[in-house]
């Protein structure tokens, strides 16, 4: 004869004071006294402690997989429900009272804490690649909303370039504030999760000096395939190599830099995006292709490099005429062919090699010849002025096409 286990559910008791003790739609959280709310408040930590440690105990007890399996998605799927209607009963009136308010906020966190025991011991047996519920998303954005607030000054001081900071901190925040929570799975959410925590620790230790900086270097290892984050990589590399004189000079940089990439451990399990490729893959890859490019360039008998660049440059006549006028200042043409760039509204080997090619036969009212290098640096340091200029530009442009 099998024995079998007695069923207990351990949060009968969270059920029980949820649905019903402090349920609106009915009469007995109107008579609880702020004696029994406190009361309440403390068993509810308590038991916050108790649930993790039974749960602990009943999933251990279970022998087969399936049925770690289901109990673990049944507890997971109770706590989220429970958190839902605690969420509702905040937006009901009698929340007003401050004693009440204080213990719903209290259950919120217990019953996050619970979730995050679940995530964090049994993800495995959670499935990480299912669907988060819609309402237990909005909550998730809110708890990392509220993290990376906290955060991001510490992360700003650290980190002396702004511009990756602005990254990282547009593509999380744009993920937070997003509308689309109908496919985000638990991997992702927990892939932001620890990215978070990572970039907080990483806010308050010492940063060693490498070819790469600190936070590049703790990006690669979380596989931070963001595409705007890869384009902000690759774009750095070149103007790095952009400084300096001679392609020679620019292959032997660019092979020092394509080993030290290659020598950054990336953790290939987990990414940003789910649907794009690994960081490491897509840059090595970027890589081969300039390194192999810089190389026919220099073995090709071309005409004498500094005739070459030169030419790049200044076109043969410089006679004004010859050139395009725009009228828009070299700051606000740099934003553009960038936003093109960026954008992928122009495809190019690199970014360097649309401002060579274009900016050489453009003027401006002010300058006859422009320098491709100059317009392109200041493409990434542009005031808010010319940003509202460029934009007003691209509008009249879009005007004139719906005219059409």
């Amino acid at each position: 004869m099998t024995m079998t286990m007695p069923q207990t559910y351990f949060l009968e008791w969270l059920d029980s004071l949820i649905l019903t003790t402090l349920n609106p739609r009915k009469d007995f959280v109107y008579s609880l006294t702020s004696e029994e709310l406190l009361i309440i408040s403390e068993k509810v930590l308590n038991e916050t402690s108790n649930i993790q440690i039974q749960l602990n105990k009943h999933f251990f007890l279970l022998l087969k997989e399936t049925e770690i399996r289901l109990q673990v998605k049944k507890y997971h799927s109770a706590l989220i429900i429970l958190l839902d209607h605690v969420v509702e009963y905040q937006k009901e009136a009698i929340n007003k009272r401050q004693e009440l308010s204080e213990l719903m906020c209290t259950l919120v966190s217990s019953l996050e804490e619970l979730l995050s025991f679940i995530e964090n011991r049994y993800i495995n047996y959670l499935g990480v690649d299912e669907r988060v519920p819609v309402t237990y998303i909005m909550i998730l954005k809110k708890e990392l909303k509220q993290k990376l607030d906290k955060m991001k000054l510490n992360l700003v001081k650290a980190v002396e370039n702004k511009n990756i900071t602005d990254v990282v901190l547009i593509v999380l925040y744009a993920f937070i504030y997003s509308n689309d929570n109908s496919s985000i799975t638990y991997k992702e959410i927990l892939y932001r999760k620890e990215l978070i925590n990572e970039l907080e620790i990483f806010g308050e230790t010492p940063k060693r000096v490498s070819a790469f900086s600190a936070l590049d270097e703790l990006l690669i290892y979380m596989n931070f395939n963001s595409i705007k984050y890869i384009n902000y990589f690759k774009n750095s590399i070149i103007e790095k190599i952009d400084l300096l004189s001679n392609d020679g000079e620019r292959l032997k940089k660019l092979l020092f830099l394509c080993k030290e990439f290659n020598q950054i451990y990336s953790n290939e399990k987990n990414c940003f995006n789910p649907k794009n490729e690994n960081l490491k893959t897509v840059i090595s890859d970027w890589f081969v292709q300039e390194i192999t490019y810089l190389e026919k360039k220099i073995v090709q008998p071309v005409i004498p490099l500094e005739i070459s660049e030169k030419s790049l440059d200044t076109p043969k006549d410089n006679n004004k005429e010859n050139k395009i006028t725009c009228l828009l200042s070299a700051d606000q043409i740099g934003l553009i062919l960038r936003a093109c760039d960026e954008s992928r509204i122009l495809n190019a080997k690199s970014m360097s090699a649309i401002f060579k090619m274009i900016v050489p036969h453009l003027s401006t009212p002010n300058k006859i010849d422009l320098s491709y290098h100059s317009v392109r640096s200041k493409s990434y340091n542009a005031e808010d002025k010319d940003k509202e200029i460029a934009i007003e530009s691209l509008e009249k442009i879009i005007k004139k096409i719906r005219s059409y």
